[in-house]
């Protein structure tokens, strides 16, 4: 959803009123952020009980090297496009090389919690969604210290302790990079965590805090959707029955003969959401006549990198992963 809703700039600009009317790629990481809660509470409560260090390591094993990579791509397509007077960007005027100190500088510094690259004297990103990044790292930071001072004084429901530590991350996030519309971002996280506490443990009590998860996170979606896109009638139903199905699926003990597709889907969104900036500002500098056929040959291409970016970069990390895991998943 997000790659549909980034390559818009492929096609002419009076056909891209379908983006605008469903604002895709703030429901697809709306979602993102309510998935991860889950993902994280449940590895926290099972994997890295009393082990906050491994599980830091290995978010920092995950996020890290494929977007190292990416940012070496990003940078290489910029350069060479740049070079040949071909550079034609989205959303950014760039003045100067896309080469200079302070940019290169801003996209090292991409995954660094609360980082602005306006410290810098930067709007420009090599992978300009990376903000997302940025504060999924500070929920990984702010969840593991909770957790760890939860087991050290015994708490009963430590992974609890993640609530709190998401929306203190959020806060802080926002006081540091001043992106108002990250606040929404935790209230997802949140209902993530609150849905594994409901799963993992039916009570009336983590019933209630679901409830109102819910409530906030459909504020908080509220507060940062993206183009303007009609929310009561587009935006929540589709994001509603996305979760809803999300809900169901982790009813199933196990996904059947879906699961290989399930996962090779899984390894690939990531590298996807980082390379597909890369091929779509190529192919709108290198082919400017746009259209839909550039849109679906960028997006076939996307998916193509994005596999063998997966198969360089992500598995021979995945190994190292494992270890720290105790558990190869």
């Amino acid at each position: 959803m997000v790659v549909l809703q980034h390559f818009q700039h492929l096609v002419p600009p009076q056909q891209r009123g379908i983006f605008s009317a469903t604002g895709a790629g703030a429901i697809a990481v709306a979602l993102f952020f309510a998935v991860s809660g889950f993902v994280v509470a449940e590895a926290l409560a099972s994997f890295y009980t009393g082990r906050p260090g491994a599980f830091l390591a290995n978010r920092v094993l995950r996020l890290g090297p494929p977007y190292l990579a990416a940012l070496a791509l990003s940078v290489l397509v910029h350069a060479l496009l740049w070079r040949n007077g071909r550079l034609a960007l989205w959303d950014y005027t760039l003045q100067g090389s896309p080469l200079a100190p302070a940019r290169l500088l801003t996209g090292l510094l991409g995954l660094v919690p609360g980082f602005n690259p306006n410290w810098l004297g930067q709007d420009f990103e090599f992978v300009p969604f990376v903000w997302s990044l940025r504060l999924e790292m500070a929920f990984y930071i702010a969840a593991a210290a909770t957790m760890w001072a939860a087991w050290r004084i015994g708490a009963a429901w430590p992974v609890m302790a993640a609530i709190a530590a998401a929306l203190a991350a959020s806060l802080a996030f926002l006081l540091l990079a001043h992106r108002p519309g990250a606040l929404g971002t935790a209230p997802m996280f949140l209902l993530g965590v609150a849905l594994y506490l409901r799963d993992a443990r039916p009570a009336p009590t983590r019933t209630s805090l679901l409830a109102v998860t819910i409530a906030v996170a459909a504020a908080g979606f509220a507060s940062w959707r993206q183009h303007g896109a009609p929310l009561p009638a587009v935006q929540f139903p589709i994001l509603a029955l996305l979760l809803a199905l999300f809900a169901w699926l982790l009813t199933k003990a196990a996904a059947g003969g879906h699961k290989r597709l399930d996962r090779r889907l899984g390894d690939l969104s990531y590298p996807l959401y980082l390379n597909h900036y890369a091929v779509g500002i190529a192919a709108s500098s290198l082919l400017p006549r746009l259209g839909w056929t550039l849109y679906i040959v960028s997006i076939a291409a996307a998916v193509l990198l994005s596999a063998a970016a997966e198969r360089l970069v992500d598995r021979p990390v995945r190994v190292l992963r494992n270890r720290i895991r105790a558990v190869a998943l």
